[in-house]
């Protein structure tokens, strides 16, 4: 069965009006609240995506150092193989140039590749829970 409410002669001239009033402020003030805290988790989100960002690319930049040192020794040790066959030093240098030239935009595109997925942030859950709310206070306006 439906539940009836009773209005009391006070509520009828002008209580009711506060209440509702009163009411209305709390809602607005709900809603308010939610707003800023889900705006203050999608900061968060882009805070850990980018702390993520700057993580990766000092590895990248750290283990690029040791790579490069290695890559250096080792052109070395090319550079004195070769000389049985390429007699002009020169020409061992510049071979080599070439080779590690290539090698390096080859490492920095793949990794370039890999910062762009990290780049996008993970906002499904701020927008989901988002949503959730969205639709409890409209459920809580029909019901």
């Amino acid at each position: 069965m439906g539940t009836a409410v009773q209005v009391t002669d006070q509520e009828s001239s002008g209580d009711s009006g506060s209440k509702i009033g009163d009411l209305l402020h709390r809602i607005t003030d709900d809603v308010k609240t939610i707003a800023k805290n889900e705006v203050e988790l999608a900061k968060k989100e882009m805070s850990r995506t980018a702390q993520r960002i700057v993580i990766d690319t000092a590895v990248i930049l750290f283990g690029a150092i040791v790579a490069l040192i290695g890559l250096g020794l080792l052109s070395m040790v090319a550079v004195v193989v070769l000389e049985g066959a390429i007699p002009a030093l020169w020409l061992r240098l510049l071979i080599m140039s070439a080779v590690y030239i290539g090698a390096g935009v080859a490492i920095a595109m793949s990794f370039i590749k890999r910062i762009k997925t990290d780049v996008s942030p993970n906002l499904a859950m701020p927008v989901r829970e988002a949503q959730q709310t969205v639709d409890a206070i409209k459920e809580g306006f029909r019901g």
